[in-house]
């Protein structure tokens, strides 16, 4: 067998060579520190460009070891990227120029972008085949489509137009719908799409018969929930309204609600509502805080559900500096006429306003529901109340009334706990009289009203208003827990808690807040966010209670705060400076923490 020849060896010649090279190609290697994109004005069109440019996405290895060819290379792909970048948004033919910065070794790249004229939509063809030709929501939906006749083509507005008309056939129960064209022409000469979308609806289910599962409660009883009867045409909203519902309940732990299409009988649908029951008794103890009732302590036991019946208990004390109370309510489920509760409440309170001291016992028991998008709440009331009466010289004064009352809510908001656009309005009318008992004849009605508005992405305008009046001929005798009163956290900011109203003085001549017949409060609040979570706020806020709307005073506080997004709610503080007689001190903090509506 020959024997192989021996492997070449690389001479020390060769080796010192290759080194040299190796070093020399180091030696030579760039530093790109900084890719700039200017020129456009739209910041997420800027970014869609900027992650687009491969000179962008390099690791921050390649980026200091960068060769002459290989940046060349990806300067010669920049004009390529970035009309990509630009066609989502219906730019088809921007102008590209890059500019590199050197010093030495250091590399800057400047990119700048030009539009140009846009591609904007020149012909439509939108067309809805089948029965939803006469379903009045889906066809105004696909007149809205966007993008309209002469605006630019945006891909992502398209795209988000197309998914929406989807969405919205599934929702109104065209199960079976198709879209069958849909094609997009573009002209880079004439700047123009022409849009041609088709869709064949198929026919529209209905909502049958709504199941429970899971759940520890009489039959039939979570069944009165339910917003439709089977054969109703089947709607998205009034599945998400039942949801909205058994969560509001507060008997769940877990709510899972369910079209089964493909159990249909016909068209119509069987809904499943698979429900886990959450934890039966729920205690709570906790310390609170704030400049109204001062430091204090809660403490209180909820039963979820008493029996099978869907009953409910619950039992909450609070005792504070300034405000002492114990409330004790029972609830029965009120589902056939109005979704609500028929409740039972008794309650004691002392709270002393100024140099009055008061106490009162109140028994309630009142009807809930919603009627639309209004919460309200029918009531009938009988307090016993005991204050210090200085007007008569007595050292005590009782009162007792019955009354019936009316509470109504309506609110619209695109979130709860931080709206960026809402509005609210809140009415609250009473009255008694001596044929029912009570001890003087009254006639109160109350209102509240609240609108916020978000500009931009981090500012707020909140206004808020409240109003009220009371027609007594013996309003001496009313007692303080029903006159009105202003000041405080959320009232007027720059006083203290109820410490505007009507002013009288005692036999001993001291002067203290009696309380007024008539409310009028106002005010305005603009928000910044410096972050996710944090930020400031300028206000102003005024109001007055009292007796004669010819002698009534604004009071007026002026103030700075500060915002904080916590994960349990908002929560604001405030340093105000009331700039009226009836404040008590120059500068006051206000602490509080709940949603603004």
């Amino acid at each position: 067998m020959p024997i192989p020849p021996p492997a070449p060896s690389l001479s020390a010649s060769l080796v010192v060579a290759l080194l040299l090279a190796a070093g020399a190609g180091r030696a030579d290697a760039l530093e790109l520190r900084q890719v700039t994109v200017q020129g456009l004005e739209d910041e997420e069109m800027r970014d869609n460009v900027d992650d687009a440019l491969a000179l962008q996405r390099l690791n921050p290895n390649r980026r200091t070891r960068l060769t002459e060819s290989r940046l060349s290379y990806l300067l010669r792909q920049v004009p390529r990227e970035v009309r990509g970048a630009m066609e989502p948004f219906g730019y088809y033919d921007p102008t590209v120029e890059t500019q590199v910065l050197r010093e030495g070794a250091l590399v800057n790249v400047v990119v700048t972008v030009r539009p140009g004229e846009p591609v904007r939509v020149r012909e439509r063809a939108l067309r809805m085949d089948g029965p939803a030709q006469a379903d009045s929501a889906l066809m105004r939906r696909l007149q809205r489509f966007q993008p309209q006749p002469g605006q630019p083509f945006h891909h992502g507005v398209y795209e988000d137009s197309k998914a929406a008309l989807d969405r919205a056939l599934l929702d109104r129960g065209y199960f079976d719908a198709e879209l069958v064209t849909h094609r997009v022409t573009v002209s880079r000469a004439q700047h123009a799409a022409d849009i041609d979308l088709a869709w064949v609806s198929g026919d529209r289910h209905a909502l049958g018969a709504a199941s429970f599962e899971g759940h520890r409660l009489r039959p039939g009883l979570l069944e009165h929930l339910v917003p439709w009867k089977p054969g109703d045409a089947y709607e998205q909203s009034k599945l998400l309204a039942l949801q909205k519902s058994l969560a509001e309940l507060d008997y769940f732990s877990a709510i899972d609600i369910t079209p089964q299409p493909d159990d249909a009988t016909g068209l119509q649908v069987p809904v499943k509502v698979a429900l886990a029951m959450g934890k039966r008794s729920i205690y709570s103890a906790g310390l609170r805080v704030g400049t109204d009732a001062g430091l204090g302590v809660t403490g209180g036991v909820e039963r979820r559900w008493v029996n099978d019946r869907g009953h409910k208990l619950k039992a909450l004390a609070s005792l504070a500096q300034r405000k002492n109370d114990v409330t004790v309510q029972y609830k029965v489920p009120a589902f056939k006429w109005l979704d609500g509760w028929y409740t039972l409440s008794a309650s004691v309170r002392e709270e002393p306003i100024d140099l009055v001291d008061n106490q009162l016992v109140e028994l309630v028991g009142s009807r809930s529901g919603k009627l639309g998008d209004w919460e309200l709440v029918a009531a009938m009331n009988l307090r016993r109340e005991r204050f210090e009466d200085s007007v008569s010289g007595q050292d005590y004064s009782y009162s007792t009334l019955v009354f019936p009352s009316l509470w109504a809510k309506w609110v619209r908001t695109d979130d709860l706990l931080y709206p960026r656009r809402a509005m609210g309005v809140t009415v609250e009318l009473s009255g008694g009289s001596t044929a029912l008992g009570s001890d003087i004849d009254f006639l109160q009605l109350r209102a509240q009203g609240h609108w916020i508005r978000g500009f931009g992405s981090r500012d707020r305008l909140l206004l808020r208003a409240e109003a009220g009046t009371t027609v007594s001929d013996d309003f001496a005798q009313f007692p303080p827990s029903l006159r009105f009163y202003a000041g405080g956290d959320r009232s007027v900011r720059g006083y203290g808690y109820k410490e505007i109203g009507q002013y009288i003085e005692d036999a001993n001549g001291d002067r203290y807040v009696f309380g007024g017949k008539h409310l009028m409060v106002a005010s305005a609040e603009y928000e910044r966010m410096f972050s996710r979570e944090w930020g400031g706020a300028v206000f102003v806020d005024a109001g007055d209670a009292f007796d004669s709307f010819d002698a009534h005073e604004w009071q007026v506080g002026i103030g700075v705060g500060v915002r904080w997004r916590s994960p349990v709610g908002p929560v604001r503080v405030d340093v105000a400076h009331g700039l009226g007689d009836a404040a008590q001190s120059s500068v006051r903090l206000h602490f509080n923490i709940g949603p603004d509506l």
